[in-house]
């Protein structure tokens, strides 16, 4: 809760390593800009941020990472994201995924499938087999959203305590 004077505003900040939000009871429209323009900026620097850890190999990671200013003003909240999506071929975020968290390191079963052979001129089975996962955590998204929180707490914090002043 933050006051000033006869000014009440009830504000709750929530903050981890993925998120940043901040949810007031009403919302003035002059504090909504001035938080949409904040968390904006903020939200910009994250995505490169980001963008600067993923892995490189066909740049698809790099090109499917979108930063995201959501104003909600039916629920009264103003929140940044940065997000691997989806592409129609491929189910990039569950890669992207597997790369931020890592892998357990266990065994599972590959189910056996037909292979095209050179130029595809002929076809051939491959049996199933067991597969060991073994991919190490990046950290690519938590890393950096982890590094920027208490800047962007603190900036949060002084855009309300400028509009109290106000």
């Amino acid at each position: 809760m933050i006051s000033a004077r006869d000014t009440l505003i009830d504000a709750k900040l929530d903050l981890n390593d993925t998120r940043l939000r901040v949810r007031l009871d009403t919302l003035p429209d002059k504090l909504r800009r001035r938080l949409v323009s904040t968390i904006g900026r903020l939200t910009n620097e994250l995505l490169h941020k980001v963008e600067a850890r993923e892995p490189v190999r066909t740049g698809r990671l790099r090109a499917l990472t979108e930063a995201y200013v959501d104003d909600n003003r039916i629920k009264q909240f103003v929140r940044g994201r940065v997000r691997v999506l989806r592409s129609r071929e491929h189910n990039t975020a569950a890669a992207a995924g597997a790369l931020e968290y890592g892998s357990t390191g266990k065994k599972f079963a590959v189910k056996g499938y037909m292979r095209r052979g050179e130029r595809g001129r002929f076809a051939y089975r491959v049996s199933g087999y067991q597969r060991v996962g073994g991919i190490a955590e990046m950290r690519f998204l938590r890393g950096p959203a982890a590094a920027m929180l208490p800047k962007a707490r603190a900036e949060l914090r002084r855009v309300l305590q400028e509009m109290l002043k106000d």
